[in-house]
């Protein structure tokens, strides 16, 4: 039992430091269409850490998947993500039209105004909870000032 015991803290003990420098900011969904039970969910991740953090899932009160919309032959189409690499040192936005959540199940009526607490799931085995913010249907994405690491990454685009 001391030996089980043990284990545990040491993976515990080694999943801090990846969870403590992930952070998420910036962080909302936006409503589905009324009659419509699948939504977007986006947000910044920023990794001020050493070592690169992999975001293995989100988990909530809804399912979640990772997606990734690509135009391929001049077509949009959205691909499921199984992880997300956020290298030492650098950041990364899930945003409409690129890497983003879909939520299925959604029932809008049962969100209110949010904010809707998800837990960001690392490859670690730490999890980080993230707040989301609600917004409705059609909503764009706020003009927020993002970490240099981000504006940089975008630039690069």
């Amino acid at each position: 039992m001391n030996a089980l015991r043990l284990a545990a803290t040491v993976v515990a003990l080694t999943a801090m430091p990846a969870a403590a420098s992930l952070v998420i900011e910036n962080a909302w969904i936006r409503l589905p269409a009324p009659s419509q039970s699948v939504a977007a969910g986006y947000c910044d991740l920023r990794n001020d850490g050493a070592a690169p953090v992999t975001v293995v899932g989100f988990a909530g009160p809804f399912r979640v998947e990772m997606h990734e919309t690509r135009i391929e032959d001049g077509v949009a189409r959205m691909r499921r993500v199984r992880e997300l690499h956020v290298p030492a040192k650098s950041a990364m936005r899930l945003v409409p039209g690129g890497k983003h959540l879909m939520l299925f199940g959604v029932d809008a009526a049962s969100l209110g105004a949010g904010p809707v607490t998800f837990h960001a799931r690392l490859a670690s085995g730490a999890e980080i909870p993230v707040a989301f913010a609600v917004r409705p249907p059609g909503a764009a994405p706020e003009t927020s000032v993002a970490h240099p690491a981000v504006e940089k990454r975008e630039a690069k685009r």
